[in-house]
């Protein structure tokens, strides 16, 4: 019998169905139960998403294209971008890479194609929240002992910055009270051991170990705990109380380091802000920002044995012309540098003589100092000026003043031990510096500036949460 054709197009129509079966079955050893993973390894889990839609359209297969990124493997992926870093571990909430594959950030990855399953951001959020680590089991910049600690007070978080690397690499919860709580100072202890953090906003002190970013304790610090600072052998923390809105409040707390209680209250002048022991460690430094004044304490006793008002015209009780926010030593404790927020300068009091000797005007608004480690120089930080003034401590003219894009309302400064760089917080509230990643809320986030003191020149920006204001550098 005559074996009757088969029609073509159903030939064709077999051909393509087997094809398209075999071609879902062979693949189908790459599709992941995302959920199911208990361990994620990142050659095996991770990795394949960034080749499959990230590097196959040439965009991110290499340093030199988008931007800088590179995720061709997990060490360049933690190099970040051109803007710094792209993941922080243990956060993959702040992780600008989970952002832009969510479309929380413009423009919205992978470039111009299929977004990503929403199970495979979450995955990828979930590696970064659980550490971000390599097939070894190894976080991102593990066991750095370079450090620079920035307090975040928008946002109640203290970025940890790579020195050698100049990338944020953890980020520090900080309070733990509804509202915020403002961390608004730093200070590191001469054993480098812990780092101290004053919580204007709820009027704490809170101690990390600087070896591991391990929270130690809290403790109670009075009303608008501005600035801390530690004695020389570390037993004991004294805590400025900034408090303003009190018309008597004139409050430095005295704090036991290692049982983390108040042992002490000393009464200075009117709102007491900014505090600095002399170098010897026997002299403690406050300035008195209603008051017009610098306190003088005997570290022995914790007693007040001296008061410098900042002119003759000064009102000794309550005074509010020059503002004095903060001071700072030269290494030979023989003069004392002091901001005056309200009359834009830099008062000089002779520490022995315990007058003031100069008057340096600087730019609006100065806030915070520091001197040099090696005494030549005073870096001003002019809030309200966008720029910062470098004093020449031999004859107290300004003699650089430093200027950048990226500055926006800096506040604080800290430098390297030897002195080659500075490091600036910039507040960003109302400063002109527009970030590369903003804040998901539609504000704006702030930055540390790194400047080179041989030039003063600003030689790299890194951007780091919401209004940055105290810092400090740690190198172990």
């Amino acid at each position: 019998m005559k074996k009757c054709p088969i029609p073509l197009p159903a030939v064709i129509l077999f051909i393509t169905l087997n094809f398209c079966l075999f071609f879902w079955l062979s693949c189908a050893h790459d599709i992941i139960d995302y959920e199911s993973v208990d361990e994620i390894v990142y050659s095996q889990h991770v990795q394949p998403i960034f080749k499959a839609n990230c590097l196959s359209s040439g965009c991110h297969n290499s340093r030199d294209r988008a931007n800088g990124l590179d995720l061709t493997s997990w060490e360049s992926l933690i190099r970040g971008s051109d803007f710094g870093a792209v993941i922080i571990s243990g956060h993959g909430e702040h992780s600008h890479l989970v952002e832009h594959l969510e479309g929380k950030r413009e423009p919205r990855m992978p470039l111009n194609r299929k977004p990503l399953l929403e199970e495979q951001i979450e995955f990828i959020a979930r590696w970064i929240e659980e550490g971000a680590r390599n097939d070894a089991g190894q976080r991102p910049y593990e066991n750095i002992n370079k450090k620079i600690y920035v307090s975040n007070q928008g946002d109640d978080l203290i970025s940890v910055i790579s020195l050698e690397h100049h990338l944020v690499t953890r980020l520090l919860p900080v309070g733990d009270s509804p509202a915020l709580d403002v961390p608004h100072n730093l200070f590191v202890d001469a054993q480098k051991r812990f780092l101290y953090v004053s919580l204007i906003g709820s009027g704490e002190i809170w101690k990390f170990d600087t070896a591991s970013d391990a929270f130690v304790g809290k403790a109670p610090a009075g009303n608008a705990s501005a600035n801390v600072v530690v004695n020389p052998d570390g037993s004991k923390a004294y805590v400025t109380n900034w408090d303003i809105t009190n018309p008597n409040g004139r409050a430095v707390q005295v704090i036991d380091t290692a049982a983390l209680t108040k042992i002490q209250q000393i009464n200075v002048g009117l709102a007491p802000h900014g505090i600095s022991f002399s170098r010897d460690g026997k002299l403690i430094y406050v300035t008195n920002y209603l008051s017009d004044s610098v306190s003088i304490l005997n570290a022995a006793d914790n007693t007040e044995i001296a008061r410098v008002l900042l002119a003759p015209d000064v009102n000794p009780v309550r005074s509010s012309k020059y503002q004095p926010l903060q001071v700072a030593l030269t290494p030979d404790d023989r003069f004392a540098y002091v901001t005056c927020f309200a009359s834009n300068e830099v008062r000089v009091i002779d520490t022995a003589a315990k007058n003031v000797v100069a008057a340096v005007p600087v730019g609006k608004a100065p806030f915070l100092l520091e001197v040099t480690p090696d005494g030549q120089f005073v870096y001003v930080a002019n809030q309200q000026s966008d720029n910062m003034s470098v004093i020449r401590v031999a004859n107290n003219q300004v003699v650089a003043t430093i200027e950048s894009p990226s500055f926006a309302n800096p506040h604080g400064i800290a430098f390297t031990s030897d002195g080659r760089y500075a490091y600036v917080t910039n507040e960003n509230l109302s400063g002109d510096y527009n970030p590369h990643h903003p804040t998901e809320h539609g504000g704006k986030t702030g930055n540390v500036m790194v400047i080179d003191t041989k030039t003063f020149q600003v030689v790299k920006t890194i951007e780091v949460e919401v209004d940055p204001t105290g810092i400090a550098v740690v190198e172990r």
